[in-house]
């Protein structure tokens, strides 16, 4: 994990961009060397994201609920987020990544293309879709926010790889 590959395949649960759900990121520090750090004090983040090309960095608790450090790559085309104990939890992918999901479905695409591989499921709490009563796990989508059924032609913005629970 040395450095980011913006066409590496999405797998569900596990990684993508280069980027293994689970590592401490102790093991990536050496590609963090040279982030930008965020302050507040300088702008918004998502602002600062939009301009960077590098890492950005936003301090744990910064932004929202997240519990870790989060850092952001290429204007936010990759998020990586950690956790509170320093685990690489989520992997965000949006705009300006050119990987697939399944060998197919990429940013950009129509929701509706995941649907040859699993239902989807509009969680209204979260504004996300997830596969519904499937076995791929750790998997959400970014698209408009209403049901498929509603707007069939939505298109995805994000595609978000996250660990799941570990089972009691």
């Amino acid at each position: 994990m040395n450095t980011v590959d913006l066409h590496a395949a999405i797998v569900p649960g596990e990684g993508a961009a280069g980027f293994q759900l689970g590592v401490h990121l102790t093991q990536a520090r050496s590609i963090f060397a040279r982030a930008v750090r965020w302050d507040s004090a300088h702008g918004a983040l998502r602002e600062a994201v939009a301009q960077c090309d590098g890492w950005l960095q936003a301090p744990a608790a910064s932004y929202g609920d997240r519990q870790g450090a989060s850092f952001y790559y290429q204007r936010g085309a990759v998020e990586l987020h950690f956790n509170d104990q320093g685990m690489l939890a989520t992997i965000a992918l949006f705009k300006g990544y050119a990987g697939a999901l399944f060998g197919k479905v990429r940013i950009g695409d129509e929701l509706a293309a995941v649907t040859g591989f699993c239902d989807v499921i509009f969680d209204e709490d979260e504004d996300m879709h997830y596969p519904k009563d499937s076995a791929i796990t750790g998997l959400a989508f970014g698209a408009e926010f209403e049901p498929l059924a509603r707007a069939p032609s939505q298109r995805i913005f994000g595609i978000y790889i996250f660990s799941q629970p570990a089972a009691a």
